[in-house]
């Protein structure tokens, strides 16, 4: 079995003068929100064996805040930045066969076209997120029941979660 991980990076600046597209900066709600997703990971004791980003500044601080426990695990990649689903595809199908759990931390809308394609099905109750705006800090955890990550191709994968830093704000003032 194969899990994946796909996240969108966190809020960034919109507009800063005197900077590309690609150096844009995580504002200060951006890292709020990447701190509590790092402790959700956390929380939940989720083994990582494998992190790739895109080489986009947001992209690249949103993955070192989240992992910074997995630093050593964290490889950028210029082709992900702004590509589409094909891209993460490609990147997937040559991921070394003993990982079994792997995050993308990407942009739109590569990372919701990558949903799309990838997943056959999903819990009821997650039904609403192919549908839906792929928000900052969004996170999608697929489930493939392969061995070999050369073998997922579209709507192979199971959606099994999706986590947003306002649903874990939300849970962390309730409870």
């Amino acid at each position: 079995m194969k899990n994946l991980f796909l996240l969108r990076h966190c809020e960034a600046n919109n507009f800063e003068e005197k900077k590309s597209d690609h150096e844009k900066q995580l504002n200060e709600n951006g890292k709020k929100c990447a701190i509590l997703l790092k402790n959700w990971f956390e929380k939940n004791d989720i083994a990582l064996d494998h992190i790739i980003t895109s080489s986009a500044n947001r992209t690249l601080t949103t993955a070192n805040i989240i992992f910074s426990n997995y630093e050593n695990k964290i490889y950028q990649k210029k082709e992900l930045y702004l590509c589409d689903y094909k891209e993460i595809l490609k990147v997937l199908k040559l991921l070394d066969n003993n990982f079994s759990s792997v995050v993308i931390v990407g942009h739109e809308p590569s990372i919701s076209e990558s949903l799309k394609f990838l997943t056959s099905h999903c819990r009821p109750d997650l039904e609403y997120v192919t549908e839906s705006l792929y928000p900052t800090g969004g996170l999608s955890v697929i489930n493939f029941s392969v061995t070999n990550w050369n073998k997922i191709d579209e709507k192979t994968g199971i959606l099994d979660a999706f986590i947003t830093p306002q649903y874990l704000e939300e849970y962390e003032k309730n409870n």
